[in-house]
């Protein structure tokens, strides 16, 4: 074992000590009164985990001891008209060793083990007046509606359409309007998760229905964009998607749809990009200006019981890309996540995740990989 290993393993060790005896290193008030019509709410979010995934057996990283945590402060102030807030929510992550295994092929995947130690993952301005409501800056996506829970800063247990296709935030202008049981929401956006690369902007859109004390939902959504990147690097992302929710009782269920459009368009050279690469090879080129489209989607089961001392989450989807004749592109993927947490202690519970997807043809660095991966660890939550 080497000392760096064992560094991290103390750590852990050490913070997983520390919050099982009530403390953490993140703690602070959670809820401050500055006044009759200002009130902030900070929330931390603090994991040590066991990561070990399988699906990148080939480059070293695959199983390994981290940590990560969350932080988020809601300033809110109302007045006679309406309120006024700022949100923001910050991830902080142990980045990988920068000792990381290499050569010609695996450097075409370097950037996908490089993770910033903060990430801002949403910081905006929110004017609410009646049933309407501005926003601008870096915000959760319109697009849809997802009701899954993460333990992972870097959403390895998100379903499929999560992870590879829909943006989970975007940064840009957002409006609401809410009358009655109709909500829409209109965005425009860079496109991308943070600052643009292309002067061109996306038009977001969401329509849908809810029902009261949110025990229903029902939306469709549309996102279009000529692409996102600089010009010669530029790749379709676009989506028209369906999303629906239903509580009863302990239980609810949850999905989405969407029809999607993605890929370069020119061609590219794959030794050439220097950004995080797809494992799925959507960062592919079909032809001269003309996307690649898939069709995707995923069901989601919860089981939670208020006192309860467990949450059950169970996902199943599938996505099936257009065939183009590309031998580790074509195959359709099948991903299914099982997510349980269990109260330890006050505020301090144990979670696990298993990830697993369908054996897909693979190029021969990734041969001897397998189709699962397993997350381990404890979560502390103000």
């Amino acid at each position: 074992m080497t000392i760096k290993n064992s560094k991290t393993i103390i750590l852990v060790f050490c913070c997983s000590v520390l919050i099982l005896q009530g403390f953490t290193p993140l703690h602070a008030e959670a809820r401050i009164k500055v006044n009759d019509t200002t009130h902030i709410v900070i929330d931390s979010l603090f994991r040590a985990y066991l990561s070990n995934d399988q699906r990148i057996q080939w480059s070293g990283q695959e199983t390994s001891f981290g940590v990560e945590s969350a932080l988020t402060a809601d300033v809110q102030k109302t007045f006679k008209s309406g309120s006024i807030k700022v949100f923001t929510q910050l991830f902080i992550n142990q980045p990988f060793d920068k000792n990381i295994l290499t050569d010609e092929i695996r450097a075409r995947y370097l950037r996908n083990f490089k993770t910033d130690t903060i990430e801002i993952k949403q910081l905006y301005l929110q004017v609410t007046r009646g049933k309407i409501t501005f926003g601008l800056g870096k915000h959760a996506s319109i697009f849809g509606r997802d009701y899954t829970v993460s333990f992972s800063n870097s959403f390895f247990d998100y379903p499929f359409i999560r992870t590879e296709a829909v943006l989970n935030f975007e940064t840009g202008l957002f409006f609401r309007y809410t009358p009655g049981i109709f909500n829409i929401d209109i965005a425009v956006t860079n496109g991308s998760e943070d600052r643009d690369t292309n002067s061109m902007k996306a038009g977001m859109v969401r329509i849908g229905l809810h029902g009261k004390n949110q025990k229903w939902s029902f939306g469709v959504s549309a996102k279009a964009q000529d692409g996102i990147g600089s010009e010669w690097q530029k790749q379709y992302k676009n989506h028209l998607g369906l999303d629906f929710m239903g509580k009863s009782g302990f239980f609810q269920v949850s999905g989405e749809i969407i029809y999607d459009e993605y890929g370069f368009h020119r061609d590219f050279p794959i030794d050439e990009i220097f950004w995080k690469r797809s494992y799925y090879y959507r960062d592919i080129f079909y032809k001269y200006k003309t996307p690649v489209t898939g069709v995707g989607g995923y069901i989601d089961f919860q089981y939670s019981k208020t006192g309860s001392k467990w949450f059950l989450e169970i996902n199943y989807g599938e996505y099936h890309p257009k065939k183009i004749g590309h031998p580790y592109h074509d195959d359709p993927i099948r991903r299914a996540i099982l997510k349980i947490n269990v109260h330890a202690a006050p505020q301090l519970n144990f979670f696990g995740v298993g990830l697993l997807e369908n054996k897909r043809k693979k190029e021969p660095l990734f041969k001897g990989a397998s189709d699962y991966g397993i997350l381990l660890g404890l979560q502390y939550r103000l």
